[in-house]
């Protein structure tokens, strides 16, 4: 699964939700679908984020990876 990350003229960050070659409007529930078959984030994309922002979201991704793992575990 890929997320496409980008900032717009107010500074807002969008999420689009990339599997295979269709991006969607970024959805938890799918995402949550997504990791549950496979608990990885692959190429994610950064359009306009400084590198502060893109390490804080992949820092993000990283605890959410972690979180699926351990619910698997138990």
């Amino acid at each position: 699964m890929k997320l496409i990350f980008s900032k717009n003229k107010e500074n807002e960050i969008s999420v689009k939700l990339a599997t295979g070659t269709v991006a969607e409007d970024f959805s938890y529930t799918e995402m949550i679908k997504q990791l549950l078959k496979r608990n990885k984030f692959e190429d994610n994309q950064y359009t306009g984020l400084s590198s502060e922002e893109k390490t804080r979201i992949e820092e993000m991704l990283k605890k959410v990876n972690q979180a699926i793992a351990d619910d698997e575990e138990e």
